[in-house]
């Protein structure tokens, strides 16, 4: 007897040591595997956040490169409508230049004629003082018939007359001469000082067009960069849902089979409850569980019976806290199931969810990852139970 429970125990301690080995390598391997979807339930997190920064960065950048485009235009035709009138001024300019040239030329003979008939005039006032400073009653006094007086009266008058209208002319032509030269000087000073200020404002438009062009380029460098960046995110995002999938699947064949009556605890390792069941919303009471602690992002969520999924809810990206909804509905990504009976569970604020609706889920088995999804200001799960509808208090079920 004291024989066989030598050899019993020598084969005992041969198992024992056999067994622990292989029991810490099967818990080793299972952290390493938590490890793994905490880690890709965060970098999903992460990229998700920096996609929609991106996404933001995008839809700014649009609407700046659509009004900068817009701008380019409006500066574009502005320098085009400035060029023409530098354009049209420089050709005003010319022209006035060249008519003061043709004005001052018609001064010049004015001059000249003035000169010839003022020697004409002179010559006339001459003669008359050779003749003795006579008068104009002298003169005519002085004929020698009555024939010779009208030829003398009518001289008289003719040259009086002229002389008048001589003096009157050359001083009226010479004032419009001299009108018309001021006012064309005065013109080209005005179209000089245009083209000044034209050459100036046309300077400024075209430094805009620049700086609005450069602009312009820093933008679309911008954009190409987040187009870039949410390509390379969309492709390592896919990867890690791969991997998450195939996690997903390997837990849906390792399930957990309980068979106590209870529910099985849905996330198991996080026990602190940060909100209650019908705790006071102001506008609502809460209608389940929030299961969190540290490190729960990316945390397995199981079954807490066996059941069927009738919902499943993947369509929400925003996988971090927030001050408010991000519009994907209160619940975010979500999984839940019918257990029969009237009885079902809601699994809500998931990062990721790891069935379909239709499947059929054992008790214990991984249907999500613990994230922060819908209205949810940091990573938890809310877990909720209903019993023909009516929302009661999960607790009472462990």
């Amino acid at each position: 007897m004291t024989k066989c429970k030598k050899i019993f125990c020598a084969l005992l301690s041969v198992c024992l040591i056999t067994v622990a080995p292989i029991g810490t390598v099967f818990s080793v391997s299972a952290e390493e595997e938590e490890t793994d979807t905490h880690s890709l339930a965060e970098r999903i997190s992460n990229l998700g956040q920096k996609k929609e920064e991106y996404e933001k960065i995008l839809q700014k950048n649009a609407k700046e490169i659509s009004d900068k485009e817009e701008y380019n235009r409006a500066l574009t035709e502005k320098i085009k409508v400035l060029s023409e009138k530098v354009t049209l001024t420089r050709e005003s300019i010319s022209d006035l230049t060249d008519s003061i040239s043709t004005s001052q030329k018609e001064i010049d003979q004015a001059n000249e004629d003035i000169e010839g008939q003022l020697d004409a005039l002179c010559g006339r006032l001459r003669a008359i003082y050779m003749a003795g400073s006579a008068s104009e009653l002298e003169i005519i006094l002085g004929a020698k018939d009555f024939s010779d007086m009208i030829d003398k009266v009518n001289l008289v008058k003719t040259l009086t007359k002229y002389d008048d209208e001589l003096i009157e002319n050359i001083s009226d032509k010479l004032d419009e001469i001299e009108n018309k030269q001021t006012q064309m000087q005065e013109d080209k000073e005005q179209l000089l000082t245009d083209e000044t200020t034209l050459d100036a404002d046309l300077k400024d438009f075209n430094k805009t067009l620049e700086e609005n062009e450069e602009t312009l380029k820093k933008l679309r460098d911008s954009s190409a960069e987040a187009q870039d960046f949410l390509a390379d995110a969309d492709n390592e995002q896919t990867l890690m849902e791969s991997q998450i999938r195939k996690y997903f699947e390997k837990k849906a064949q390792t399930a957990d089979i309980v068979t106590d009556g209870k529910y099985v605890w849905p996330c198991p390792g996080y026990y602190t409850l940060s909100s209650l069941f019908r705790e006071n919303r102001t506008s609502y009471f809460h209608g389940g569980i929030d299961i969190a602690g540290g490190g729960i992002m990316g945390s397995p969520v199981l079954a807490a019976e066996a059941g069927t999924v009738v919902g499943v809810f993947t369509g929400c990206p925003h996988n971090w806290g927030k001050e408010k909804c991000c519009a994907c509905g209160s619940y975010g990504n979500y999984v839940w199931l019918d257990h029969g009976n009237g009885k079902e569970t809601i699994y809500g604020h998931l990062t990721s969810a790891g069935v379909q609706p239709g499947d059929t889920v054992k008790k214990g088995q991984v249907i999500g990852l613990v994230g922060s999804t819908g209205n949810s200001t940091g990573p938890h799960l809310h877990f909720e139970c209903r019993m023909n509808g009516d929302k009661y208090d999960p607790m009472t079920e462990f």
